[in-house]
């Protein structure tokens, strides 16, 4: 199949260009807001621009959003929430002028479940309320417009720990230095995902065709903060004896604060009823892995 990917430069997407390149017969489609690229990852590259050229692809992942680390000011929140759905809506209003794609994989987030505590989440669950779960139901409201006309996967993102993106380089550089610690009382649940299952099960959900709504991207195994800090100290040799304060990630991180300090237990159901095998089924594998 040829496979385009929105976002095909960002550390999601480098990670979708590299597994096709390296462990599948696909052609991929790298699709860019600046070109030339200098990534030559992708097999071919087109411009991410208000009208998208999707002609003699087979299928989609849609990946195209504002960064949601970050100090959550009005206007960062606007634009998390409208890149989000505007280009969701550019993605879809191409597809549905082009016959050709019979699948598309839009990203979304657990975000979607909000705080739960200790109650366990799969894709059954209902979305909960704050922002996140706000801008979560409004990006899958735009992606979902799709099922009129093809297979739509909305695949809901945890966590996702890579060597050269997303949290897990900070984290690194924190608990080298000797300051990493517990987060808040710890006691949170974290799902977490490899970036190379990330980009695997957004493939897998492409090639089988029985696969549609929304698939939780998390380990099937979720953690406390507290045991995923004792993984990440014990893998790079340093003690975590520096806990921080709920009150001060609230005052230093805002609203952001809540990408740290909600607890969630999600499952990932439906990629393992599909047959999907993690590569990294737990954080202590992926941690020594990365």
């Amino acid at each position: 199949m040829k496979i385009a990917i929105t976002g095909a430069t960002g550390f999601i997407g480098q990670a979708i260009c590299h597994y096709l390149a390296s462990s599948t017969p696909h052609k991929s489609v790298g699709f860019s807001r600046r070109l030339p690229v200098e990534n030559k990852m992708a097999d071919e590259w087109r411009k991410a621009g208000e009208i998208l050229d999707f002609s003699d692809c087979d299928a989609v992942i849609h990946l195209i959003g504002e960064p949601i680390f970050g100090w959550w000011t009005p206007a960062k929140k606007h634009r998390i929430l409208q890149s989000r759905v505007l280009w969701t809506r550019r993605v879809v209003d191409a597809l549905s002028r082009t016959k050709e794609v019979k699948c598309l994989v839009a990203v979304s987030a657990i975000g979607y479940y909000g705080n739960t505590g200790d109650s366990v989440c799969d894709e059954n669950s209902p979305a909960n309320d704050g922002f996140l779960a706000e801008v979560c139901r409004a990006w899958e409201e735009e992606s979902n417009r799709a099922k009129n006309f093809l297979r739509t996967v909305q695949l809901r993102l945890g966590l996702v720990l890579g060597p050269s993106g997303g949290a897990f380089p900070l984290m690194k550089s924190v608990f080298r230095a000797g300051l990493g610690g517990r987060l808040g009382s710890g006691l949170q649940w974290m799902s977490c995902v490899h970036v190379e299952d990330v980009a695997r099960l957004a493939v897998f959900c492409i090639e089988h065709l029985e696969v549609s709504g929304p698939v939780n991207a998390v380990m099937p195994k979720p953690i406390r903060n507290k045991d995923f800090t004792r993984e990440l100290s014990r893998v790079l040799h340093r003690f975590a004896l520096v806990p921080v304060p709920a009150f001060f990630l609230r005052r230093m991180l805002g609203g952001a604060s809540h990408l740290i300090l909600d607890s969630q237990y999600v499952l990932p159901r439906r990629a393992q009823q599909a047959g999907y095998s993690f590569i990294y089924p737990t954080v202590r594998e992926a941690l020594k892995n990365l």
